[in-house]
């Protein structure tokens, strides 16, 4: 009877190296979790980054007057945070007129308010720079992406295409056309008749 009741339970020593195997994959399995979270968070941040830096690299590209060389500082609001960025302009030797541009962005870690409004202004404005010190340098950029700006670009603002109007698919209110049939000559139309000839007769 002793020895039965001896075998029926758990000594200390099985008790404790059973809680030491729990808290070893507890443990692990909270590292892996926190893994995961860091790298979506990091993922974000560079993907924020990316775009904060090329929506400057565009406004750069699109803007009337050729960039200067050096570097500048600016900030913008992109996903509900405030991003820093830097730009550096330098001309190429071997091209004239050929600016490489190289934006570097980070997360400033202030929360802005983004919420825009219903009405937009298609007004372009670019975002004030101002010349950057060796303090920049030693940030920890997120990400840097890299362009090209040639001074031998059009300066048409115009529209080149004319607007659409009317649906193409029940006509062309403008020829007339309500049914949609193809015009004579026009894109769907079938190809015109070979002109007859006349043989004279003997």
């Amino acid at each position: 009877m002793k020895h039965a009741r001896q075998a029926g339970g758990f000594t200390l020593l099985e008790v404790l190296i059973a809680l030491a195997i729990v808290a070893m994959s507890v443990g692990a399995l909270l590292g892996t979790v926190t893994s995961s979270a860091s790298n979506v968070i990091y993922l974000k941040d560079k993907t924020l980054a990316e775009w904060v830096a090329l929506n400057r690299l565009t406004e750069i590209r699109i803007d009337q007057q050729m960039p200067t060389e050096g570097k500048r500082t600016g900030n913008s609001v992109m996903g509900g945070m405030r991003w820093e960025w830097q730009e550096e302009v330098v001309e190429q030797p071997t091209v004239k007129g050929l600016f490489r541009i190289e934006v570097r962005a980070h997360a400033t870690g202030e929360f802005v308010d983004d919420t825009r409004a219903t009405t937009k202004s298609n007004e372009q404005t670019l975002t004030p720079s101002t010349a950057s010190g060796s303090a920049a340098d030693k940030i920890a950029w997120t990400t840097s992406v890299l362009g090209f700006v040639g001074s031998a670009r059009s300066d048409l603002r115009d529209p080149v295409a004319a607007q659409i109007v009317g649906n193409l698919q029940s006509g062309n209110p403008q020829t007339g056309n309500p049914q949609g049939s193809p015009q004579p000559g026009g894109p769907g139309s079938p190809p015109p008749a070979a002109p007859k000839t006349s043989v004279p007769e003997n």
